[in-house]
């Protein structure tokens, strides 16, 4: 049983976790153009090209729904709530077929072999375990289907972008409720077990800080 203590503590976290999650909102809301500036013709040619049941990790507030092509039916885990009214919004405006499912990416609740494609953007530096989110996102592929991701990675060791990683690692992960900027995310995926993967680097520039260090790219089962 739960002291008072213990029982306010929880109850401020919760609250903690939900003004952090608003705020996380925010700002993928406010960097939604910069996003598809630089990623809008690989995002519509990948995501697009996309037919039948897609599943989405870490969907968010829906940035992505626009790049579907309509009707699509699309299985949204975003474990989020904070998330899933932007995101329903996003779907009905776009067109798409979507069902959320308030689940982590560790445990994908789909059936073995039945997804046409996945999509994660920006998920794999949030969550616990991304060996095993890689491997849930292969089981439920279907052979020949693809997985486009985009990232944040690591920046380069020995230049000051990793050197501000490291120093705004703990920062960073509380505000944005886990996110760690300083994965090797692109070693998680080509160990992954897929049969093809295409990764393109991209560094963003000086104007998005810390986080200028990006993976696009697709990887097929």
């Amino acid at each position: 049983m739960l002291s008072w203590q213990h029982y306010g503590l929880a109850v401020t976290e919760l609250a903690d976790k939900k003004i952090r999650s608003k705020i996380e909102a925010m700002v993928l809301n406010g960097t939604a153009k910069a996003t598809h500036d630089n990623y809008g013709e690989r995002m519509a040619s990948g995501i697009g090209s996309m037919a039948g049941t897609v599943v989405e990790l870490g969907p968010g507030p829906g940035l992505t729904m626009k790049y579907y092509a309509p009707g699509t039916r699309v299985i949204g885990i975003e474990p989020n709530p904070s998330m899933h009214e932007g995101l329903r919004a996003a779907a009905t405006e776009h067109g798409v077929d979507l069902e959320i499912r308030t689940l982590r990416g560790e445990q994908i609740d789909v059936e073995s072999a039945t997804a046409d494609g996945v999509v994660g953007t920006r998920v794999l530096c949030g969550v616990d375990d991304p060996d095993e989110v890689v491997s849930e996102v292969l089981r439920v592929l279907k052979p020949g289907a693809p997985y486009f991701f985009l990232e944040h990675v690591a920046a380069p060791e020995g230049t000051r972008t990793a050197t501000a990683q490291r120093v705004l690692l703990r920062p960073h992960r509380w505000l944005f409720n886990g996110c760690e900027i300083n994965r090797t995310t692109a070693n998680t995926i080509s160990a992954g077990g897929f049969t093809d993967v295409q990764i393109e680097e991209v560094d963003e520039g000086l104007a998005s800080g810390h986080v200028r260090h990006h993976i696009v790219g697709t990887a097929t089962k």
